[in-house]
């Protein structure tokens, strides 16, 4: 067996310690030692020691192989939910028919004290975040809004985050599933450790001199993705805080970013952008791939995604409605239409298996959910009582949640789901 290097396994025992709570003695270890660590909480090696254990097991007696209790819970290498994921297939589209509207049925809200503005969940499904106008976020434990038992346990709320001092505009988890970045109109993102029970402020920030519209994290998490309310693109290296920006860009947006969004596999990112225009960009080489000019009618964009083969892109308008690109060839795959959205910049969502498209309606308090092949609007949503502005669909489920100016957030889910 080849000899460890020092150099990885030092990394390693600083970003336990930190995972453990002992940030104090991790940077007297990374300090003593000039090991290169991020500071970032990683539970990576009492999850190699893990694997060691199992494996030392199944060396030891091959006849208890298949009795062996494995651990449910996968490093985030063997993690890959993209992968497994269905999605759309647009050979399906030619001859598609309207499918039954789903059943959803609310199981569970929480309210902030002021409007709700964003929501996101892990890539594992297994924890849910919402941001609002008060400046606060809150951390939620999914299998709790699912399974409500009104036992004195029975609380989804895991902590409730203050750190910022206006209102948060967007959320990403790391892919290690332990820390929540945020961003706000107080021009900073935050990086809040969820490993700690009982903390509730943010051991790292990122200061701008703009407002924060929207963050993303690459699936490597070494990088993280800002859009503000200028137009330039901001790259942060998490390890380092470096920022790299486009700005003074031939190719860069002329008006402020409302959303930007790595694909799956992270190789290119796309943003929205209030110029009307939506943007694919080389995440290597940071150059701009494909323009979609005056994608709502010259109307701002307020929103984009990519589908889970990254061959796709769904954007929403001023212009009330949503609609499915083709990256490369630049057309129109379909429309969404049936819903008001002439001011407000709501951020619709996929379902996990993106056979549906939910957003919310500005002339009403609904969520409004359509047929992703054929356009047809299925069901309206109701629950709320003000504008729903921005929906985030589970990726393991059918569950997602609406974030309302009724300052809640509404967690929906089907009977065989719920």
């Amino acid at each position: 067996m080849s000899d460890v290097n020092e150099s990885e396994v030092l990394p390693l025992i600083i970003g336990q310690l930190i995972a453990y709570g002992y940030s104090a003695i991790a940077q007297s270890v990374a300090d003593a030692t000039g090991a290169s660590s991020d500071m970032m909480p990683s539970t990576r090696l009492s999850e190699l020691i893990r694997i060691a254990k199992e494996k030392g097991d199944e060396e030891e007696s091959e006849d208890n192989y298949s009795s062996k209790d494995f651990d449910q819970e996968s490093t985030l290498e063997e993690m890959d939910v993209s992968s497994t994921a269905t999605g759309f297939d647009m050979e399906y589209m030619q001859n598609a028919q309207p499918k039954s509207p789903p059943d959803y049925n609310q199981s569970y809200f929480t309210q902030h004290k002021g409007p709700c503005r964003t929501a996101i969940f892990s890539s594992d499904g297994r924890f849910a975040a919402t941001g609002s106008h008060d400046s606060s976020l809150k951390l939620l434990d999914v299998s709790k809004m699912k399974n409500r038992t009104g036992d004195v346990g029975d609380k989804p709320v895991i902590r409730t985050l203050y750190d910022h001092t206006e209102q948060v505009n967007d959320l990403s988890f790391h892919p290690n599933g332990l820390v929540l970045a945020s961003c706000s109109n107080d021009q900073s993102i935050k990086l809040f450790d969820l490993s700690k029970a009982g903390v509730k402020r943010a051991f790292r920030y990122l200061q701008d001199a703009q407002p924060v519209n929207s963050i993303c994290f690459h699936p490597s998490g070494d990088f993280l993705l800002a859009g503000t309310k200028d137009a330039s693109i901001r790259i942060y290296d998490v390890k380092t805080l470096q920022c790299y920006t486009n700005a003074g860009n031939a190719e860069s947006h002329r008006g402020s970013i409302s959303q930007i969004r790595y694909s799956n596999s992270g190789k290119i990112f796309a943003t929205s952008s209030l110029d009307g225009t939506v943007r694919i960009w080389d995440s290597v080489s940071s150059q701009c791939i494909k323009t979609f000019d005056a994608a709502h009618s010259g109307t701002a964009v307020s929103s984009v995604r990519f589908t889970n083969n990254e061959k796709y892109v769904l954007t929403a308008g001023l212009d009330s409605t949503v609609r499915l690109w083709d990256i490369t060839s630049g057309n129109i795959l379909m429309e969404y239409k049936g819903h008001d959205q002439h001011s407000q910049l709501l951020q619709p969502s996929f379902s996990y298996n993106e056979d549906f498209v939910l957003i919310g309606d500005e002339s009403s308090t609904d969520a409004v959910c359509y047929d992703t092949y054929t356009g047809a609007l299925l069901k309206r949503i109701s629950g709320h009582n003000n504008l729903v502005r921005c929906i985030a669909a589970s990726p393991t489920d059918n569950g997602f949640l609406t974030c309302s100016d009724d300052y809640r957030a509404r967690y929906f889910n089907t009977p065989v789901e719920a």
